[in-house]
């Protein structure tokens, strides 16, 4: 079965990153392309494991749910675990919550 990591937008989740390479890199300007590159640097990182795949979730077609999206668009199949990432209350809060994918009836 295979691991799905449904992320926030690209901006967002580097933004977040941003924010903690300002302690490791002072001076450096994280700018919009710099902090999607982020992003996407992390999904390489990620995607480096078998069976883990990263969607964004501004990837998902709009007004589609997000278990048709992942079926239809992803090809996530039945028992497929979805870790999905949503920002928090707190700024550069995450919260995870895991689940897996079911046939709808």
């Amino acid at each position: 079965m295979a691991r799905i990591y449904l992320l926030p937008p690209r901006p967002l989740l580097g933004e977040h990153f941003a924010n903690y390479l300002r302690g490791l890199f002072p001076g450096l300007d994280w700018d919009e392309e710099a902090r999607i590159n982020l992003a996407e640097g992390l999904e390489a990182a990620a995607t480096c494991f078998p069976e883990v795949f990263v969607v964004y979730r501004d990837d998902l077609p709009e007004g589609e749910s997000t278990y048709r999206a992942l079926v239809d668009g992803f090809g996530a199949e039945e028992g497929d675990e979805i870790i999905e990432i949503r920002a928090g209350r707190r700024p550069g809060e995450l919260i995870a919550q895991r689940w897996c994918l079911r046939v709808a009836a």
